[in-house]
C-alpha cells in the first residue's frame, strides 16, 4: 500500500549495487537454453522443453539442477498459458497499457528525461496497443469487464488531471509529455465507449476458472503437489474455526458488549481522516523498523541499501489496490527504493462509500499491513536484487513465495514481542486486526476455491469477507473481482506460511543451538521467488 506526495523516507547509509549476473549455468547446454528463455515467445516453448530432456539431469551439479527444475517449470508453464488458458482473450482490464506514466508517481523531485520519453512514447502507441489487445478479446466476465472500465476512468483521470503536477525540468519535454497526455485522453474516451456498447453486453463468461486450471498453477509452477484445491479447502476451513474462536475471545476484552461485530465496528470508527493516512501509516513503518533495529533486531535485517516509506498509490494500481499494497520504487545512485502505498477516495466515490472506504485505514488493519507490505515485500524484492544472480532465478516470479513471506511476518511479529511494546488496548485491537488480515486470506481460499467447484456465487464469496472479516462492501466486492480475474492459486499465504515453518522447523532440528531466526530469515528472502521446493534445496544445499 502506498501513501501521499509529502513523506519522511526512512534513507539508509550504505548504498550496495544489486548483483552481477552470473553464468546463466555451468552446463553450457542449459545455460543456452536459459539464455534463449529470457527472449522466448509463443511456441518456441516447446524446442526448450525438447532441449532440456536431451540433458541428464542427474550428471548436473546442485545449482545447475535446481536452475534446470525451474526452466522446465516455467517453459510448461508458458506454454500451457500460451495454449490453452490464452487469458488475453477475457482479460479486458490489461487493454490499456500506460504503466510507462503511472510509474512517474513513484520519483520524487525532477523526472529523469529518459522516463519521461518512454512515457511519451507509451502514449504514442496507445491506440494501436488498444487495438491489438481488443481484437483478441472475446467474451470475458461481466464483472471483468467493469473493472476495465475502471482502470480505464483511473487512465483518464491521470491524463486529464494528474500529470500536470509532475515535475519535468527541460521546458521543451514537459510541453511535449503534456501534449501527448492530451493527445492519448480522446483514444481513452473511445476506448470507455467500447467497453460500455460492445464489451460489455457480450461479457457472459463466469467469472471463475475450473480446479483444474488452478491446479496446473500450483503443482507445475509452484511445485506443490500435495495442495491441490480439496486440500487448500481443507486447510481452510479448519483455520476458520481457529480464527473465528480466537476473534470472538478478543472481542470480549476489547468491547464491553463482548460481540466481535461490535468490536470490528468500534475499531473501523477509530479510521482518522483521508488528510492523516499516510502520516499514520509513516508512523508504523517507523515504529517497526526502530523495533526491528532495537529489540526486533533477531528477527531479520532491514538492507543498508533500501529507501522506503509509505506514500500515495500510483493511479493505475488504485483499482487492484483498492486501499493498498507494495510496490518498489527506482534506484538511484545504489538505493534502491521500495513504499508501502496507500489509495486515495478517488473523487467518483459518493460520500458514504468515501466513509466507507476510509474504514478500511482504521489504525489497526493500517499498522499490520504497513509491516507487511515495506518489510515483507520490499525488503524481499531489494534482498533478492542484490543476491540473486544467476538469471534463471531472476527470471523466474513464484507468487506464492513474496506473499508468503510477507504473511509469515505478520503473525511472527506477534509472537516475537511486537505487540508487546504497545498499550495494552492498542495492542489488544492490533492482535484482532492481524486475526482479521488472517481470515482475509482464508476467504480468499474458500471463496476462489469454492466458485471454481460450483459451490458458491460471485455474490456469497462477497458477503464472506463482509461476514468472517468485518471488511467493508465496496471492498469485499473489489476483493472478490480482482482475485476472480486470474486462476492463480489462493493459498499464497496460508500455504505459503506451512511451507516457512515446515523449513524453518527443519534447519533449527538440523542446527540445534546453534540456529539463529534472523539467520533464517535473511537467507530465506535471498534466493528470489523461488517455489518453496528450490529454496529448500539451496539453504540445505541437498
Amino acid at each position: 500500500m502506498v501513501r501521499s506526495i509529502p513523506l519522511v523516507l526512512a534513507l539508509c547509509l550504505v548504498a550496495v549495487p544489486a548483483a552481477r549476473q552470473a553464468p546463466a549455468a555451468n552446463n553450457a547446454d542449459l545455460a543456452a537454453l536459459i539464455t534463449k528463455a529470457q527472449t522466448v515467445r509463443d511456441a518456441e516453448w516447446a524446442p526448450i522443453l525438447a532441449g532440456l530432456d536431451r540433458i541428464n539431469r542427474a550428471t548436473l551439479d546442485l545449482d545447475d539442477q535446481v536452475d534446470y527444475d525451474l526452466l522446465q517449470s516455467h517453459a510448461r508453464t508458458r506454454q500451457w498459458e500460451q495454449a490453452e488458458l490464452r487469458q488475453w482473450e477475457v482479460n479486458a482490464a490489461g487493454v490499456i497499457n500506460v504503466g510507462a506514466v503511472s510509474g512517474l508517481f513513484l520519483r520524487d523531485g525532477a523526472l529523469p528525461e529518459v522516463n519521461v520519453r518512454s512515457a511519451i512514447t507509451q502514449l504514442r502507441g496507445l491506440a494501436a496497443s488498444i487495438k491489438t489487445n481488443r481484437d483478441r478479446l472475446t467474451t470475458p466476465a461481466r464483472t471483468w469487464t467493469e473493472n476495465a472500465q475502471y482502470q480505464a476512468y483511473y487512465a483518464r483521470t491521470m491524463l486529464e488531471k494528474e500529470v500536470a503536477a509532475l515535475e519535468i525540468s527541460n521546458a521543451a519535454l514537459r510541453a511535449e509529455f503534456l501534449a501527448a497526455c492530451r493527445e492519448a485522453v480522446p483514444v481513452i474516451r473511445e476506448h470507455e465507449a467500447w467497453l460500455e456498447k460492445v464489451l460489455l453486453p457480450r461479457s457472459t463468461r463466469p467469472p471463475t476458472w475450473t480446479p483444474a486450471q488452478i491446479e496446473f498453477y500450483q503443482f507445475v509452477h509452484e511445485q506443490l503437489d500435495d495442495y491441490g484445491v480439496d486440500a487448500m479447502i481443507r486447510v481452510a476451513e479448519a483455520e476458520d474455526r481457529k480464527l473465528w474462536a480466537e476473534m470472538e475471545a478478543l472481542a470480549k476484552r476489547i468491547h464491553p458488549s463482548g460481540d466481535l461485530r461490535t468490536a470490528w465496528e468500534v475499531m473501523k470508527d477509530e479510521a482518522p481522516p483521508w488528510e492523516e493516512v499516510i502520516p499514520m501509516a509513516q508512523k508504523y513503518v517507523d515504529l517497526a523498523s526502530d523495533w526491528l533495529r532495537g529489540p526486533g533486531q533477531h528477527v531479520v535485517t532491514i538492507p543498508d541499501y533500501l529507501r522506503y516509506g509509505a506514500r500515495l498509490s500510483p493511479p493505475m494500481a488504485r483499482r487492484t489496490l483498492s486501499f493498498g499494497g507494495a510496490t518498489s520504487g527506482p534506484t538511484i545512485d545504489g538505493m534502491q527504493s521500495g513504499f508501502y502505498i496507500l489509495t486515495p477516495l478517488e473523487d467518483r466515490l459518493t460520500p458514504e462509500e468515501k466513509l466507507s472506504r476510509l474504514k478500511s485505514y482504521n489504525p489497526y488493519w493500517t499498522h499490520v499491513i504497513s509491516y507487511h507490505e515495506w518489510l515483507g515485500h520490499t525488503v524481499q524484492i531489494a534482498s533478492a536484487r542484490a543476491n540473486v544472480t544467476r538469471p534463471m532465478r531472476r527470471l523466474y516470479n513464484s507468487s506464492y513465495f513474496s506473499q508468503s513471506w510477507s504473511f509469515y511476518l505478520e503473525k511472527l511479529f506477534e509472537d516475537e514481542g511486537y505487540f508487546e511494546t504497545l498499550p495494552h488496548m492498542e495492542n489488544l485491537k492490533t492482535q484482532m486486526a492481524r486475526r482479521q488480515m488472517r481470515m482475509w486470506r482464508v476467504q480468499r481460499i474458500l471463496t476462489k476455491l469454492k466458485m471454481a467447484k460450483g459451490e458458491m456465487t460471485f455474490d456469497q464469496a462477497v458477503q464472506a469477507y463482509i461476514d468472517r472479516i468485518g471488511m467493508e462492501p465496496g471492498n469485499s466486492f473489489i476483493e472478490v473481482q480482482r482475485d476472480s480475474q486470474s486462476p492463480s492459486p489462493p493459498g499464497r499465504e496460508i500455504i505459503g506460511e506451512l511451507m516457512i515453518l515446515k523449513l524453518r522447523d527443519e534447519l533449527q532440528s538440523a542446527q540445534g543451538p546453534a540456529f539463529s531466526l534472523k539467520a533464517f530469515h535473511d537467507d530465506l528472502i535471498s534466493h528470489g521467488a523461488l517455489p518453496f521446493a528450490q529454496i529448500r534445496r539451496l539453504m540445505l544445499r541437498q
